[in-house]
């Protein structure tokens, strides 16, 4: 994790929104703060941002006004407003505030270099995000055709600079043809797994392949999960490079649960590149984090299908969609645009099983097994037969879900996820207990970690009668998956055999809190009259 980015010490404008209250106290007792005020509740946020710019027009030396018209910008999207309230705040207050990130945005967007230039300077001189000028100052010079100046002698000077400064080079690189060092510097890359790491990883396999190094932006793409071809071919520019900074900068703040703090940086990263998929979706996902699933929609439908982070946006939209059908529509939209992903059609067929259509998503999981996918040993389409047994096993046809398990297995008899699979079912069944033993002791050899493993083999042992053994393991699934309905009642039945009563019952009760249907029923049943062979865990 990124270290906290202490940006309240002092109260400037741009900032004083984001350290205080949701709502400052009105400037004056003015109907247009109330009224904005009224409209903010409503959700008309964009009525409410016309109010807030009347109060201040009609309050030019207050802070308060000012404060309040920004937010209400930031959460609307609208830079006029924004740099309105920066430049009118600046008039009502000291000229210590963090203003010089928002003028240095709107200089650059005009392309005025030397305001620009000043912005930075002033930035430096001043304020709490000190350590972006290298950075800032580098894609200054990138912007005017001349060499970025950004070094490792840079990033590695010390402060926040080192931290957020990694994946720049690479950007710089890039920007400015050094191909062959930016393949380096990714080679020895180890933040794939984190947000900037993603969105690297997008925007360097387009140059990759513009370079004709179709193999490296293959490679780059599978790091992400991202099907081969699935990637942009524009060129890393200027505003690319400071909307992923500003939005990695966003996401460090999110992650430290500085959500204000976040979304302005991301309305930063868009506003200074507004075409960037990487930054639409960067922010997209703050605005999603913060409720504000409407704009957060609108924004991800702008995400255009040739992008690498066109998949994740599609993702996204049906995770915000309304109702499951809803879900299902978007999918299917999204697959027919692209007939031949995989990733979509493991999209479509989760979102039919979410929609209690799982008629219509096994064959979906079929066609994904019309092509011979082996790589990774095999793990690709073991994975697949995985997800197309759990639909036929919940449709009842246990027999073409044991089968699809069986070739699994045969693919990938390391693959933990398929031994715990196929042996927990055995055992679920009490069809061959032996087996389902060996398969699950062996999936817990593999991932001793995993809470499910953990639980299967507790309770293999429970219907082997090591009561002993089995409640230790299951404790121990039970810590690493507290709420965890099917644990927790396995946990309580073991109890139960070892005349721990008590303990059995505070099991099943916290298996209750989340269980539904049959399993609920079940559940208050040996609460309220202990264990039975007709109440006992499957």
């Amino acid at each position: 994790m990124a270290p906290i980015i202490r940006i309240c010490r002092r109260y400037s404008l741009a900032l004083l929104l984001l350290c205080a209250a949701p709502s400052l106290a009105a400037p004056e007792p003015g109907d247009l703060y109330w009224d904005a005020q009224r409209l903010e509740l409503a959700g008309q946020g964009g009525a409410a941002l016309k109010s807030y710019a009347k109060l201040l027009a009609r309050s030019p030396d207050s802070e308060a006004a000012a404060s309040n018209l920004l937010a209400a910008a930031v959460r609307e999207g609208s830079f006029d407003d924004a740099l309105t309230a920066i430049r009118t705040g600046q008039k009502a207050q000291s000229a210590d505030s963090d203003a010089p990130l928002m003028v240095f945005v709107d200089a650059f967007r005009r392309k005025k270099w030397a305001e620009a230039s000043a912005a930075v300077a002033d930035l430096e001189a001043k304020h709490d995000f000190a350590f972006m000028a290298p950075m800032l100052n580098g894609w200054l010079n990138v912007a005017q055709g001349r060499a970025s100046g950004f070094s490792v002698s840079q990033l590695m000077s010390g402060g926040l600079t080192a931290y957020y400064g990694d994946d720049q080079l690479v950007y710089f690189d890039l920007a400015e043809g050094n191909i062959a060092q930016g393949k380096l510097r990714l080679r020895n890359f180890r933040g794939y797994d984190e947000p900037h790491g993603r969105f690297l990883a997008g925007h360097a396999m387009g140059e990759f392949a513009r370079s004709g190094d179709q193999e490296f932006a293959s490679a780059l793409g599978r790091q992400i999960g991202l099907e081969q071809g699935n990637y942009a071919t524009s060129k890393i520019t200027a505003e690319i490079g400071l909307a992923m900074m500003f939005a990695r900068l966003a996401i460090a703040l999110d992650e430290q649960k500085q959500p204000q703090n976040a979304l302005y940086f991301a309305r930063l990263g868009q506003w200074i590149a507004p075409t960037s998929d990487a930054a639409k979706l960067s922010l997209a996902e703050l605005l999603q984090r913060q409720g504000l699933n409407e704009k957060s929609a609108a924004m991800l439908k702008t995400v255009t299908p040739n992008s690498p982070f066109w998949f994740q946006s599609v993702v996204n939209q049906t995770q915000l969609a309304d109702t499951p059908d809803l879900a299902v529509a978007i999918a299917k939209t999204a697959l027919d645009t692209q007939p031949q992903s995989a990733h979509l059609k493991l999209l479509y067929a989760q979102r039919l099983e979410q929609a209690s259509k799982r008629e219509l998503a096994i064959p979906v999981y079929r066609s994904l097994l019309d092509k011979d996918i082996t790589e990774g040993g095999g793990s690709i389409r073991a994975m697949h037969l995985m997800l197309l047994a759990s639909a036929l096993d919940a449709s009842g046809d246990w027999g073409g879900a044991q089968k699809a398990l069986e070739e699994a297995l045969v693919l990938a008899p390391k693959n933990a996820q398929v031994l715990n699979y196929l042996g927990y079912s055995l055992l679920e069944r009490r069809i061959d207990v032996k087996r389902g033993f060996k398969l699950v002791s062996r999936a817990y050899e593999l991932s001793p970690q995993s809470a499910a493993i953990t639980d299967s083999l507790g309770w293999a042992h429970f219907l082997r009668g090591e009561i002993d053994i089995a409640i230790p393991l299951l404790e121990a699934a039970v810590k690493s998956a507290i709420g965890d309905v099917a644990i927790n009642e396995h946990l309580g039945d073991a109890y139960w055999s070892a005349g721990r009563k008590s303990e059995a019952r505070f099991a099943w009760r916290a298996a209750a809190v989340a269980a539904e249907g049959q399993v609920s029923e079940r559940l208050v049943q040996k609460i309220d009259f202990g264990w039975t062979k007709e109440t006992a865990a499957p």
